[in-house]
């Protein structure tokens, strides 16, 4: 049995050739990549950890070093115990001072204490040259970070600005709140701590790599970081449930990407955070993907030999079906050539072209009859143009009769009318030049300036851009005609405004007249059968034609008058209106 005649193509070629690749590239790239994903972030991770440990046990000891000075001062000052309400000046000056050297010899004896600021009562002013400020116990409620310290006894106080005599600099501070032997609260000590310092411990040894670090207190407070660590609650959550002093954790989303989060909680209070990227720690799998590139480039290239024989099989029948369909103009019996024992695909498709053949040669037939039944409609069409020139003959005829006839006025109508008609009829023509139409519209005002005499008054304001524009013929004369047969029935006198602008890709036309103006449901359809169709042709024929935005709208004018404005596309020849926009309908 031949598989080739009788199985689907789709599933021979596609399951045999797209199986055996993909299979063999999927499983080989997985494996490869999984393993070695996973080995790079193991080793990331491990060399990671042992770092931030090593880092956090020197926080530790600094960190403590700061808080142990802060409390030895704090009980220092209570053993000088000054008083502001002593009487003696000289003793209270004296202590004064002694509390001064105590807390400079602290900034003498670490480089970390830039300074150190004192809040009490009555302690007075200091050299602003001096690292030790005294500062009046009433201004500790202002500061941003007094409310770190409200309820606790001590704290950290993040990364700030302080000014000092070289400008303005960071700092990070540790603020403990003093109490004397009677356990009263009376001032608060600060020790201001220089923020490079810190960062240069969270910073630690640099290989020369961006670091992203953080150096987070108890409540998740960013008291130093360096780079551009971005951490959420949510991150900051998950590490605080884990029971590990160091671990990691792979965040499949953070600002957009994937990271690698390393934390360190070698002491309780503090918690030393690296964010990595992801793509920096896959970065080395680059060679992988080349070399797994190269394994499926080989692949394919082994496959395409095997796949040879497959593709000789498919493309036969096919070759043969193309060959015959060469010589089609040559026979019309040629479709008895192709095979009839394939009862796959090809088949079907051997089964489909025979009855295409015979279907294309009914629809040749067809052809035929109706080029005939063209070749009747246009004669007809030839005949039907013999009844306008007969009529324009006719009316030419009138007019001499008349100028015979010394009837000056009915000349000019019969004048007139001809060039409406000629203008109406256009040999048959969709589109028209506008100033064709306006021509129309003006010898129509004409007609009846003759019959109004000096009662009506008419003006025609265009731009020049409409001159090589089209239109769709008999557009503005039923506005016109409505106003004449509407808007002044009953009056004596009138006045109609005419006027044409090109508005970027559009064209507005307005006619305004000061007759009795329209009524609001003017578009509704009429039960009668005859008459106040005019109107109504050139609103359904902008709406067939081009569609919305363009068409027309009537309003009544304040007063009295009716404005009906016209929106219409820019049109440049007769055959672009075809091309962008809808076939006319024939009832228009």
């Amino acid at each position: 049995m031949n598989l080739f005649k009788r199985v689907r193509i789709d599933r021979l070629f596609f399951g045999s050739f797209a199986a055996f690749i993909a299979v063999f590239l999927l499983i080989f790239t997985w494996i490869s990549y999984s393993i070695t994903a996973r080995e790079l972030v193991d080793n990331t991770s491990y060399y990671q950890q042992d770092l931030l440990n090593e880092l956090n046990k020197q926080l530790d000891i600094q960190l403590k070093s700061i808080e142990q000075m802060s409390l030895a001062a704090s009980r220092n000052m209570n053993t000088i115990s000054y008083d502001p309400l002593d009487p003696d000046l000289f003793g209270r000056l004296r202590r004064k001072d002694d509390i001064r050297n105590l807390l400079s010899s602290i900034t003498y004896s670490t480089t970390m204490v830039q300074s150190i600021d004192l809040y009490m009562d009555n302690l007075g002013l200091t050299d602003s040259q001096s690292p030790v400020q005294f500062k009046d116990m009433q201004h500790v409620r202002g500061e941003s970070w007094y409310p770190e310290i409200q309820n606790n006894d001590f704290a950290w106080i993040a990364e700030h600005t302080l000014p000092t005599n070289n400008g303005p600099k960071q700092f990070i501070s540790f603020a403990r709140k003093l109490y004397n032997n009677s356990d009263k609260y009376y001032g608060v000590l600060v020790l201001n701590v220089k923020a490079s310092a810190i960062e240069s411990l969270v910073r630690g040894e640099t290989d020369g790599k961006q670091r992203n670090r953080v150096l987070l207190d108890a409540g998740g407070k960013t008291i130093a970081s360096i780079g551009n660590p971005m951490l959420y609650e949510s991150e900051l959550d998950r590490i605080r449930g884990k029971e590990e002093k160091s671990n990691y954790i792979h965040l499949p989303d953070v600002e957009g990407e994937e990271t690698l989060l390393v934390w360190s909680k070698v002491r309780s209070d503090w918690m030393l955070v690296e964010v990595t990227p992801w793509k920096n720690i896959i970065h080395g799998s680059v060679r992988l993907a080349y070399i797994i590139v190269s394994v499926g480039l080989s692949a394919i290239f082994i496959a395409s030999f095997f796949t040879l024989f497959l593709s000789r099989q498919f493309i036969k029948p096919i070759q043969l079906l193309l060959a015959t369909m060469d010589r089609v103009p040559d026979n019309g019996s040629i479709t008895d050539d192709l095979p009839t024992d394939y009862k796959n695909e090809f088949g079907s498709l051997f089964i489909g072209y025979r009855r295409q053949m015979e279907r294309i040669e009914e629809l040749m037939l067809s052809l035929q009859a109706q080029h005939r039944r063209q070749r009747e409609a246009e004669i007809q069409a030839l005949q039907a143009m013999i009844n306008p020139h007969f009529l324009y003959n006719t009316l030419d005829q009138l007019n001499w009769l008349a100028i015979e006839s010394g009837q000056e006025k009915i000349s000019k109508i019969l004048s007139l009318v001809g060039k409406m008609f000629r203008i109406g009829l256009s040999n048959g023509e969709t589109m028209i030049s506008i100033p064709d139409e306006i021509t129309h519209v003006e010898c129509y005002l004409q007609i009846q300036q003759i019959r109004w005499g000096d009662r009506i008054s008419f003006t025609i304001e265009m731009d020049e851009g409409l001159k090589e524009l089209y239109i769709p013929r008999l557009t503005l004369q039923p506005f016109v005609e409505n106003a004449f047969i509407h808007g002044f029935h009953g009056r004596k006198t009138g006045a109609i405004h005419i006027s044409g602008h090109v508005r970027d890709q559009e064209v507005e036309f307005q006619i305004i007249d000061n007759g009795v103006g329209i009524k609001p449901d003017w578009d509704r359809q009429m039960p009668r059968k005859t008459g106040g169709y005019g109107i109504r042709n050139v609103k359904e024929r902008m709406a067939a034609y081009f569609g919305a935005p363009y068409g027309v709208s009537m309003k009544s004018l304040d007063g009295e008058g009716t404005q009906a404005t016209i929106l219409l596309p820019r049109i440049h020849n007769k055959q672009e209106a075809g091309e962008r926009f809808y076939v006319e309908s024939s009832h228009y």
